[in-house]
């Protein structure tokens, strides 16, 4: 079970540095620079971006499964 864990969290991490690198800009920019100073731009960015992060874990995990790789 530990296993399991250690490779989630790794997906989860991963996957939201590499949203937040491609996204956060361009979100800011978007939401201008008033509105992501005072708070609400940036939690519902960083809200967002936390789901995707783990849809993307749970969807790359349930793809490991399908394979048959062991992980629990």
């Amino acid at each position: 079970m530990m296993k399991f864990w250690i490779i989630a969290i790794l997906i989860y991490i991963i996957s939201t540095f590499i949203l937040a690198k491609y996204t956060l800009k361009s979100n800011r920019k978007e939401t201008g620079e008033r509105i992501w100073r005072f708070g609400n731009g940036r939690s519902t960015y960083w809200r967002i971006l936390t789901l995707c992060s783990f849809g993307i874990t749970v969807v790359i995990m349930f793809i490991l499964h399908l394979v048959g790789i062991p992980i629990l």
